[in-house]
């Protein structure tokens, strides 16, 4: 282990960062979804970048304001090793990470700049660099939070050419238009059970016949056995049909993303949505019923949410302290996202009928983000390395 002077030791600043771009470490979970945007971000920057694997122990199930800048939370022994030369930037996402982020940058001197994404580790934007949110995770607004309006991914263009290249065989004589029906399930807000299911499928079937088209379908793994009997029971005709299972070899989700003309997507998928809606293709929004422990649940997070935006008296005060520190989460409002979504052209609310004159408009959000890092660097630093 490094000594404690070297530990802290500040590093020499790089003067030439343009030819040298910024040192980058992603932190990455156990959570895939946290991972991908980190990475995602990451590769759209353009520089090289090292992928720091964190084995996290019980610690790291404390509240943040806790932790505060340690490592406590993760297993140093099983994790990848964090020490000189300290990075210049930290990616990370999920409340997780961001107590090894803040250590990191201590280590450095203060010399680290960190990106936190995520409502639940970016939920206190002054301890970060940039903080990025989705708009609908309705947090508080910060001169360093940037607000987007669907989560971060890494689909690029590379990654569906080769997809297309992998998956045309198989995939490319369905008829067109190729509907991707692309099914989460059950989550905090929605439900969906196997009556929703078989609705879904008759609706989705119903919308494929009366344009000509065909459909391919993929389940996930929230989506409990009952429904996704129901769901694949229900599908008629349909010309590729991938039933989720923790032993499948193979995934034939990027090859829809490349390869199908339209998207429904089940409402409860963020990621799913947040992908497909970058491609610029139709996609269409199903909606879901909204679970009655949702709305118990949200109603006094709400409460302090409204409070805090009101903006009057010492009572909003204290409401926008609890939220700021993350105290108070207000509930993710997915609902907004849809109506996100909706309102900048990228998607549709699903009524049934396919439209072949929908041009949809596709999200760029990660580029934004990209050039809010960039920026964080005030002399031009860290220019993009082409890919």
């Amino acid at each position: 282990m490094a000594t404690r002077g070297a530990v802290l030791a500040r590093q020499e600043p790089r003067s030439d960062a343009a030819r040298h771009p910024p040192r980058v470490w992603v932190l990455a979970d156990d959570r895939p979804g946290n991972t991908t945007q980190s990475i995602g971000l990451a590769e759209t920057l353009g520089w090289p970048y090292e992928l720091k694997r964190l084995q996290c122990r019980w610690p790291s199930r404390l509240h943040n304001r806790l932790l505060g800048a340690h490592r406590l939370g993760i297993d140093a022994r099983r994790s990848s090793p964090l020490e000189p030369p300290w990075p210049d930037l930290v990616i990370a996402a999920g409340r997780r990470t961001a107590p090894v982020a803040l250590w990191i940058r201590k280590r450095a001197g203060g010399d680290t700049k960190i990106v936190m994404l995520g409502r639940k580790g970016a939920d206190d934007a002054r301890r970060f660099d940039l903080a990025v949110t989705p708009s609908y995770c309705r947090l508080l607004p910060h001169p360093r939070r940037v607000e987007i309006a669907a989560p971060l991914h890494r689909v690029s263009e590379a990654l569906l050419a080769e997809a297309r290249r992998g998956w045309q065989e198989r995939l490319g004589a369905a008829r067109r238009p190729r509907i991707a029906l692309l099914v989460g399930g059950t989550s905090g807000q929605y439900r969906l059970g196997a009556a929703v299911a078989r609705r879904l499928a008759a609706d989705v079937v119903r919308m494929s016949q009366s344009c000509g088209g065909s459909v391919f379908v993929t389940t996930s793994r929230r989506l409990g056995a009952a429904a996704t009997h129901a769901l694949c029971s229900g599908m008629q005709e349909v010309a590729h049909l991938h039933r989720w299972t923790p032993r499948a070899t193979e995934n034939p989700y990027l090859g829809y993303l490349a390869l199908a003309d339209a998207f429904v997507i089940t409402g409860d998928s963020e990621s799913m949505l947040s992908e497909a809606c970058s491609l610029g293709k139709p996609v269409y929004v199903y909606p879901l019923p909204v679970r009655r422990s949702f709305r118990i649940l949200s109603t006094p997070r709400d409460a302090v949410w409204r409070r805090a935006v009101s903006g009057r008296g010492a009572l909003a005060r204290i409401c926008s302290a609890l939220i700021e520190r993350g105290w108070v989460r207000p509930a993710r409002d997915l609902d907004r996202f849809h109506a996100a979504l909706q309102a900048c052209g990228a998607a549709r609310r699903f009524a049934g009928v396919y439209d072949p004159a929908h041009a949809a408009a596709p999200l760029h959000d990660r580029d934004a983000v990209a050039a809010r890092v960039r920026a964080l660097w005030p002399h031009g630093a860290g220019a993009a390395l082409p890919l």
